[in-house]
């Protein structure tokens, strides 16, 4: 079994360097981008529901890496870019950004906690390669907290009143299947660009180092 002990959910493991605060940076406006195209610039399948949320598997991949400079940056581009940049007020778009951040956080905790100590690599680079990579991404990744934040993402537009009560679990179920298909692309942007980040010594081997 391979030893993936050197990903801690330690908080810091040696320096931050500029260039990382640099690329923390430039993940956070991508995020931001991606948040607000796949609210104003794909297909509208319910009352206030993109079906593609284009951010989902980048904010994920940048959670392998980064740890919460990754979840940090589902927060800060659902917030801005879902929400502020959309014509959402102040206080709607810090809870409609609660749905990105806790999915962040509990795949951070999982990948970094248990999964490591049981073979599965931490960064997401087994999932086309290993039964277990690819069960773990599709239970947690693509079920467990996608379920977690489709629920409450929808939850928020019936608040708002962008989307009928009556029409709660259809906006779900369409939420949670729209995002499950564009995370389909987290696995093979982990194991293409995964070794070039790792190979200049950028991956935060602890939670924001």
């Amino acid at each position: 079994m391979v030893d993936y002990s050197q990903y801690t959910l330690k908080w810091k493991v040696g320096k931050i360097t500029t260039t990382q605060y640099a690329l923390y940076a430039i993940q956070i406006a991508v995020v931001i981008l991606l948040s607000w195209l796949g609210v104003v610039a794909t297909p509208v399948v319910g009352p206030g529901i993109g079906f593609l949320y284009w951010a989902y598997p980048f904010f994920i991949v940048f959670t392998w890496w980064w740890g919460l400079w990754g979840v940090l940056s589902a927060f800060i581009g659902c917030f801005i870019g879902a929400g502020l940049l959309t014509g959402l007020p102040l206080i709607p778009s810090l809870a409609f950004s609660v749905g990105d951040l806790v999915p962040a956080l509990l795949v951070l905790l999982l990948y970094r906690g248990y999964l490591g100590k049981i073979g599965v690599d931490p960064l997401g680079r087994d999932i086309l390669s290993s039964r277990k990579g690819l069960f773990w991404f599709v239970f947690w990744v693509m079920g467990i907290t996608n379920i977690i934040g489709g629920l409450w993402g929808v939850w928020v537009l019936v608040w708002l009143g962008f989307v009928p009560p009556n029409a709660y679990w259809l906006g779900a179920a369409l939420w949670i299947i729209g995002d499950a298909v564009v995370l389909i692309i987290a696995p093979f942007l982990s194991r293409a660009l995964t070794p070039i980040v790792e190979r200049y010594g950028l991956i935060a081997k602890g939670l924001i180092s």
